[in-house]
C-alpha cells in the first residue's frame, strides 16, 4: 500500500503557471516583437534613406560645383569684359604707377565687389603688379610677377582655370607662380593703357559656394529623410495598435469563451465530486451538515495558518474547501455493519475500516485519470489519503510523520476529529467544545501537528461559533455535557 501511493504523497509537482499568467507573458512577448519589428523596420528605412540621401548628396554637390564653376567663371568674363572697356574708354596714356591716372584705376579696382572671394588685378608690359586691391597695404605685391606678359594678337582674351594649362600656358605659368592656387581666371589685354587685366576667383571660395549650396540642399534632404522615418514610424505604430486592438478584442472573446467553458468544466467537475462526497456522508452522518462544518473548519483554520505560512494563498484556500469535503468519500466502499456499528470495531473491522482512506483516493485518481492534471483532484487525493495519519507516525494507511503528511491532510485531520468529537454518532453522544479542545491540546506534537494545534487554540471560538450554527440539532446530553 506504501509504494503503490508513494508518487503521490506527501506533496505533488502542481505548480503548473494559469492561464492569466501565460497570457500576460504571451502578451509580453508580443509587444517585444513588435517592439522589435518597428525597430527593424525603421533601422533598414533610415539605412535605405542614408544611402539614398549621401549619393544625391555627392550628386548634387558636383553638380553644384560645376554649376558654380560656370557661374563663376562666366562673371569673370563678362566683369573682364565690362571693366576693360571702361579702363579703354577712361585711358589717357599708359599708367605709371603712382600717377593720378593709376590713382583712378587703383580706386576702381578696390571698390569692385566679386562673389566670393573674387578680385581684380592689373599687370604692366614687365609682368608687375601694376594694381591690386591690396596694394596699398602691401607694396611687396607689385614684384610678385615676373617674366614676359607681352600677347600676341591671338591671345588677347583667355578665359581658363590655372590648372588647365596650357589653354594659355604662357600668362597661366607666371599668374599661377603668382596666385600660388587653382583660380578661375579671365585675362583682357588693353592696349590703351598697356596693361593685362586679370579677373579671377580662388578655388577655394567656388568650394565654399558650392558647400553652401550643398549644405542648404542636404539639410532640406536630411529633414525629408527624417520626415518620412518619423511619418513611417507614426503610421506603423497607428496600424501596428490598431491591429492590437482589434487582437485585443478577439482575444477578449476568446478569453470569455475559454473562462465560461472551463468555469463550466469546474462546476460539472464540483459538482460530480461533491455529489460522490454527499453520497457518502448521508451514510455515516446523522445531521446531515458534516461536510459543510469540515469545510468551514478547515477554512478558517488554512486562512489563520497563511499569516505564518506563505505557501499558503487564497487560491490554495480555495481548493481546501472543496477538497476538506472529500475526506471521506471511500466510505462509501463500506458495508454498513460496520459504518454503522454502534459498538467497538474488532481488529478485523478496524482494518477494513481504515480501507476507506485508499478507496476514497483510488476514487479520486480514477477521476484525475480521465480529467487530466488538476490541482483541486490531487489536493483530494491527498486529504483523502492521509487525513488519518499522525504527526508521531503512528497514523493510517501509510504510517507518514511530521511534515511527510501533506499540509492540507494535516489541517483536515484537527477539523474532521474536532467534529467527531463534537457531533452524536450511533456509538456516542456529542462532546461539548471545551472537552474537545482538551483532547486535541492532548494531541498535540502526537496526533496533530503543534503548528496546526496553536493555530486552532487562537481562533477556537470561531470554531465554537461554527459548531453551534451548523448543528441544528443538539441533544439535551450534549447541551449539558461538560
Amino acid at each position: 500500500m506504501r509504494n503503490r501511493f508513494a508518487p503521490i504523497s506527501p506533496r505533488f509537482d502542481v505548480g503548473s503557471m494559469g492561464r492569466k499568467e501565460v497570457y500576460q507573458q504571451l502578451r509580453g512577448e508580443r509587444i517585444r516583437t513588435k517592439k522589435a519589428a518597428i525597430a527593424t523596420i525603421l533601422v533598414l528605412q533610415a539605412l535605405v534613406l542614408g544611402a539614398g540621401w549621401f549619393f544625391t548628396f555627392m550628386q548634387v554637390r558636383r553638380a553644384t560645383t560645376n554649376a558654380v564653376q560656370e557661374l563663376v567663371l562666366n562673371e569673370n568674363i563678362r566683369v573682364a569684359d565690362w571693366f576693360a572697356e571702361q579702363l579703354a574708354r577712361d585711358a589717357t596714356g599708359t599708367l605709371e604707377y603712382g600717377s593720378p591716372a593709376w590713382e583712378r584705376v587703383q580706386q576702381k579696382v578696390e571698390g569692385l565687389q566679386l562673389s566670393g572671394e573674387g578680385f581684380v588685378c592689373l599687370l604692366d608690359t614687365g609682368g608687375k603688379v601694376l594694381s591690386h586691391p591690396d596694394l596699398r597695404h602691401d607694396p611687396s605685391i607689385r614684384n610678385s610677377v615676373r617674366g614676359n606678359m607681352s600677347l600676341s594678337p591671338m591671345d588677347r582674351s583667355e578665359n581658363f582655370m590655372l590648372s588647365e594649362a596650357p589653354r594659355a600656358e604662357t600668362v597661366a605659368g607666371e599668374l599661377k607662380s603668382f596666385l600660388g592656387q587653382t583660380h578661375f581666371v579671365a585675362t583682357r589685354y588693353v592696349p590703351e593703357i598697356g596693361a593685362r587685366l586679370v579677373v579671377h576667383q580662388p578655388e577655394s571660395g567656388i568650394v565654399e559656394l558650392s558647400s553652401r549650396a550643398s549644405l542648404i540642399v542636404a539639410i532640406v534632404a536630411g529633414s525629408v529623410a527624417f520626415s518620412v522615418v518619423a511619418l513611417t514610424a507614426l503610421s506603423t505604430l497607428w496600424v501596428m495598435r490598431r491591429y492590437d486592438n482589434v487582437l485585443e478584442h478577439i482575444n477578449e472573446g476568446l478569453e470569455n469563451e475559454v473562462d465560461r467553458r472551463t468555469n463550466e468544466n469546474l462546476r460539472a467537475r464540483d459538482a460530480l465530486i461533491m455529489g460522490l462526497a454527499k453520497l457518502a456522508d448521508c451514510r455515516d452522518n446523522e445531521t446531515g451538515l458534516h461536510l459543510e462544518r469540515i469545510s468551514e473548519y478547515s477554512n478558517l483554520l488554512a486562512h489563520k495558518l497563511a499569516e505564518t505560512m506563505p505557501e499558503i494563498d487564497e487560491a490554495w484556500i480555495d481548493r481546501l474547501r472543496l477538497a476538506s469535503s472529500m475526506h471521506d468519500i471511500g466510505k462509501v466502499g463500506l458495508p454498513d455493519e460496520i459504518l454503522l456499528k454502534p459498538g467497538t470495531l474488532s481488529p478485523d473491522e478496524r482494518l477494513l475500516m481504515q480501507t476507506h482512506t485508499t478507496i476514497g483516493a483510488d476514487t479520486l485518481l480514477a477521476i484525475r485519470t480521465e480529467l487530466g492534471e488538476d490541482e483541486l483532484l490531487d489536493m483530494s487525493v491527498q486529504v483523502a489519503l492521509e487525513h488519518h495519519e499522525k504527526w508521531d507516525g503512528t497514523g493510517y494507511p501509510m504510517g507518514l510523520k511530521g511534515e511527510q503528511i501533506a499540509l492540507s491532510a494535516r489541517i483536515v485531520a484537527l477539523a474532521d476529529v474536532y467534529d467527531a468529537l463534537t457531533s452524536r454518532r450511533v456509538y456516542k453522544e456529542a462532546f461539548s467544545h471545551q472537552r474537545a479542545r482538551r483532547i486535541i491540546i492532548e494531541g498535540r506534537g502526537s496526533h496533530f501537528d503543534p503548528a496546526v494545534v496553536d493555530g486552532f487554540l487562537s481562533i477556537e471560538q470561531e470554531f465554537d461559533d461554527i459548531r453551534i450554527r451548523l448543528h441544528p440539532v443538539r441533544s439535551v446530553w450534549a447541551a449539558r455535557a461538560a
